[in-house]
């Protein structure tokens, strides 16, 4: 059968006709890179970390200088929605914990309304979804995220406003990044590295949730996160590795005890409050409803605090 082309008018070959490409276009779902062993065993990786990570420490506990302005439990909030969003959009471990790093540093810098709290919290995760991910969150789907309640221009223009109060210093060092340094280099007889990465990742996205740990050093939460997980994990190992851990990121065992403490604490009171007491006839419809990530209003954080 011949075959002509509408546009020349000319006879095609039909052998060229049977071009169909059947190569799979689907990507992968793990986005992540792979892991470079060489670096997360060179000391000299941590080393430099040290030396970054107080450039990018808070300068202040905003909180005890903002007066009636900005509350802790707003931060807390507001922070608890900004996990959310990244863990509906599964977003990498890392954006969370740089976002909420914006957000303190840019609060010690700029003395906001607490009603433009969370359009800054959504423009944090905005600029940290563009610096760890490949594909940075939308503007249009974090405004989405907060029903609306603040514009695309409104946006724009506050990420200008953020970036220029962080100086543009946004590839800021996190307790994130010395998780796989410290799996890699401490020595540890239960090697069950997936298990106690989760529980690392866990403990330190509550840190930054948390308005105690602001001025923390990101080194000294990373230790403590990995203790407390050990002490969960393996007990009888806790003392070793928290030896190994001090000499490593050079932080004392005070700083890592009081850290601890302080996450045991609050990993207790936050879990007691999160179960409700069973009522007497156990009616199921007596239970709350979930509350969605966008929900943040029902709390009163943006437009009516």
């Amino acid at each position: 059968m011949r075959v002509f082309s509408v546009v020349t008018g000319n006879t095609l070959n039909p052998n060229m006709m049977n071009l169909m490409c059947t190569e799979s276009q689907k990507v992968s779902e793990d986005k992540c890179f792979a892991e470079d062993r060489s670096i997360f065993r060179d000391e000299r990786a941590v080393k430099k970390l040290l030396e970054t990570e107080s450039q990018y420490v808070p300068e202040c506990d905003y909180m005890a200088h903002s007066g009636a302005n900005l509350q802790p439990f707003m931060r807390r909030v507001v922070a608890t929605w900004m996990l959310d969003v990244c863990e509906e959009q599964n977003c990498e471990d890392q954006v969370f914990p740089l976002s909420v790093n914006f957000l303190d540093r840019f609060l010690c810098a700029c003395d906001i309304s607490k009603t433009h709290l969370q359009l800054t919290g959504a423009v944090c995760l905005l600029l940290a979804s563009k610096v760890r991910q490949c594909t940075a969150l939308s503007i249009e789907l974090l405004c989405y995220y907060t029903e609306n309640s603040v514009t695309p221009e409104e946006m724009r223009e506050w990420e200008l406003l953020v970036i220029s109060k962080l100086e543009w210093r946004i590839v800021a060092v996190t307790s994130f990044d010395y998780v796989d340094h410290i799996l890699e280099q401490i020595k540890w007889k239960r090697r069950n590295d997936s298990m106690l990465r989760r529980h690392m990742l866990t403990l330190i996205s509550f840190c930054y949730i948390e308005p105690e740990f602001i001025v923390k050093k990101p080194s000294v939460m990373a230790a403590s996160c990995m203790l407390s997980a050990i002490r969960g994990i393996d007990p009888a190992a806790a003392t070793e590795v928290a030896v190994q851990l001090c000499g490593l990121l050079a932080c004392s065992t005070a700083e890592v005890d009081e850290l601890v403490s302080l996450i045991d604490a609050l990993v207790a009171s936050t879990t007691s409050a999160a179960t409700p007491e069973k009522s007497e006839n156990n009616n199921p419809a007596a239970e709350p409803p979930v509350k969605k990530p966008y929900q943040v209003q029902d709390c009163s954080v943006h437009g009516g605090l």
